[in-house]
């Protein structure tokens, strides 16, 4: 069987670049697509953008992003939830997740900061760490005010002059400099509205539909059973599922598939796997009963899926 971590649907070193992109060592890329007062490239055309922000199919993101829109709007979907992005607006993706570009204004201009795992920001405060691990176990926006979105721009036009000149030595110290203090910024932005997160917590039931999304998103390639994520909450099957539907108004068992689908539908769209191989890494029986399933859910079957353009 073909082991899940060997899928890289979309890493740094497989993305196109352009004349407004800048990469360093294969570990961060910056990107954008204006300068001044030029009109920008359009977003659902230029194909040498980030390829999850112009294909109509979801990707297996397994780098970090970190977009900031100034102009125009953008929906996008990560996993199950879907965001818009407007003026202002900061956007957090983690690895691993599964983004899809949704709808895209032809004036959206947006700023996006891609890193590899293995470029990491130095976590020195635990205070900074868990305020940002908070947040985004609940949201992915950050809505800025005018002066704060051109603080966040005014660092990253920084980092981008220095990887644009061939003639400076010490873009890995510089560029580190900049991502802590880029780091410490958003920690201060996210700190106020963790503490109303807290301060309004929600109900026993809520923080359970969390958590069992949680436990779906790490789990759901191996696990479809509502029994396998009760065990893991220490709960009966049964209360799980009446958590579950008076959170979310749906069952357990559809979330749990759309899981399921969302991770085929990525695998399948990668290019790189059959759809026998697909079944193996969803830890199917085998692949006849992964087409009975995908079909019902989606209404065509993985090779008709796969094939579509």
């Amino acid at each position: 069987m073909i082991e899940t971590q060997l899928f890289n649907a979309l890493n740094i070193a497989t993305i196109p670049l352009n004349d407004r992109a800048y990469i360093f060592d294969n570990k961060i890329i910056l990107a954008d697509n204006f300068d001044g007062e030029t009109i920008p490239h359009d977003l659902t055309t230029d194909p040498t953008m980030l390829p999850f922000l112009t294909s109509p199919y979801p990707f297996k993101i397994q780098f970090s992003i970190i977009e900031l829109c100034l102009a125009g709007s953008m929906r996008v979907r990560l996993n199950l939830s879907e965001y818009e992005l407007h003026r202002n607006t900061w956007m957090i993706v983690t690895p691993g997740s599964i983004g899809q570009c949704l709808e895209v204004s032809a004036d959206c201009r947006i700023v996006i900061i891609a890193l590899s795992n293995d470029y990491i920001i130095t976590e020195d405060n635990s205070e900074g760490a868990l305020v940002v691990r908070k947040f985004l176990s609940q949201q992915r926006l950050l809505e800025l005010s005018d002066a704060q979105a051109a603080e966040m721009l005014a660092i990253y036009r920084a980092m981008r002059d220095k990887l644009r000149r061939p003639d400076f030595r010490f873009k890995h110290d510089i560029l580190k400099g900049y991502l802590q203090v880029l780091y410490g910024e958003i920690c201060q932005l996210m700190a106020p509205l963790v503490e109303q997160q807290n301060a309004r917590q929600g109900s026993r039931k809520k923080r359970i539909f969390d958590r069992f999304l949680e436990e779906l998103r790490q789990h759901s390639t191996s696990q479809r059973s509502v029994g396998f994520y009760a065990d893991r909450l220490c709960l009966t099957p049964k209360y799980l599922s009446q958590v579950v539907y008076a959170v979310s108004g749906r069952h357990a068992g559809d979330w749990i598939r759309d899981y399921v689908i969302l991770e085929a539908k990525a695998l399948l769209k990668s290019g790189q796997y059959t759809v026998q191989q697909v079944s193996d890494l969803l830890n199917f029986a085998n692949q006849s009963f992964f087409g009975v399933y995908f079909k019902k859910a989606v209404g065509c079957s993985p090779t008709a899926y796969r094939e579509q353009k």
